[in-house]
């Protein structure tokens, strides 16, 4: 809504009223202090009678001047992606692993542990090219309907840390988001945020829940409509793939969908021409075929994909585990697969 001194034609009669009788008084104040006549002893009396009426007019004038624009005031329509989920309610992985958290709980322990501190929840139009809102498109700036449903808004006060208000659709996996928050480096080697290891189990998966409720369509979610089910009839080894991408939380760095991160998107990778920079600093057109894919997860500081930094870790050290060759194949075979015609 706008001010009443902006478009004075939505304003209440009652507030112009207001506005007549404070000017009305302060003019007939002055000329009754200018040339009133006044009997000996009463002007010191009078005068502050008169002052004090005149603070108290103009206290009810403030006051009014908040308080009937903001009856007046429309209510903000919420946006599709207006958060609004409620205590008690659950979110079930959208990766399909085993968890699930309450995001309005997760709501509560972000706030209590200071996240606001670093990261920002107000994705500007600046943030997308800048990169504090890594994996943002342009039509997903924050508006003011993304907000109604907060019982109190959180927008961040300093941006050590990136944006997260899309962090959900650009990581839509738990699994992910806990082991993040209890071992930060393990995904991003310079990292400067703390560990939350000593959050319990609880509270880890509610504040996971959270994070994945950012930037997505709660209704999507709720219905499970988020993340599409892979084909019936999908190749063994590339469902297999298709696990591996979420348990070893490659969707924190490489999207599916073609959308930027902080890797290369595996839509539409294998097969493609690249620009690649090697140890010595010199560039090198390379084709993405299988032995290239197999060594960018052995060793990805071999071949760095120019224009991104070299921060992959050796998938070895990212799964904490030997990981077999079998698991290397199948994790290709849904890489190609994201390079076929459906």
């Amino acid at each position: 809504m706008n001010h009443p001194w902006q478009a004075p034609a939505e304003a209440s009669g009652l507030y112009w009223l207001l506005v007549a009788l404070v000017v009305g008084g302060l003019l007939s104040f002055t000329l009754w202090t200018l040339y009133g006549r006044l009997r000996p002893g009463r002007l010191t009396t009078v005068g502050y009678h008169a002052l004090g009426v005149l603070v108290l007019v103009l206290a009810l004038f403030t006051l009014a001047l908040y308080v009937i624009p903001a009856t007046q005031a429309e209510k903000i329509p919420p946006t599709e992606r207006a958060w609004d989920w409620k205590p008690g309610e659950t979110l079930k992985d959208p990766s399909g692993a085993a968890l699930e958290g309450e995001p309005y709980r997760g709501y509560l322990v972000y706030l209590a542990n200071g996240c606001t501190y670093c990261h920002t929840l107000y994705l500007r139009p600046q943030d997308i090219q800048t990169g504090w809102g890594e994996g943002a498109r342009p039509e997903e700036v924050s508006q003011m309907g993304d907000y109604v449903n907060y019982p109190f808004t959180m927008l961040g006060t300093q941006r050590d840390g990136p944006d997260l208000t899309v962090i959900g659709r650009k990581i839509p996996n738990m699994n992910y988001h806990v082991e993040h928050l209890v071992n930060p480096r393990k995904f991003k080697i310079h990292s400067i945020m703390p560990t939350y290891r000593y959050l319990s189990e609880k509270d880890l998966l509610d504040l996971a829940a959270f994070l994945v409720s950012l930037g997505n369509e709660p209704q999507k979610l709720r219905m499970g409509q988020l993340v599409p089910p892979p084909p019936t009839t999908e190749d063994p080894r590339i469902a297999q793939g298709r696990g591996l991408y979420n348990s070893l939380s490659c969707v924190a760095c490489h999207t599916l969908d073609g959308a930027s991160s902080t890797g290369s998107t595996w839509k539409g990778l294998y097969g493609r021409t690249m620009e690649i920079v090697l140890p010595d600093g010199t560039m090198q057109s390379i084709t993405a075929d299988d032995a290239y894919l197999r060594e960018s997860m052995v060793d990805p500081s071999a071949k760095v994909v120019s224009g991104f930094s070299n921060v992959m870790p050796n998938i070895r050290q990212l799964a904490g585990r030997d990981v077999t060759e079998e698991e290397i194949q199948a994790l290709i075979a849904f890489i190609k697969s994201l390079s076929q015609p459906r």
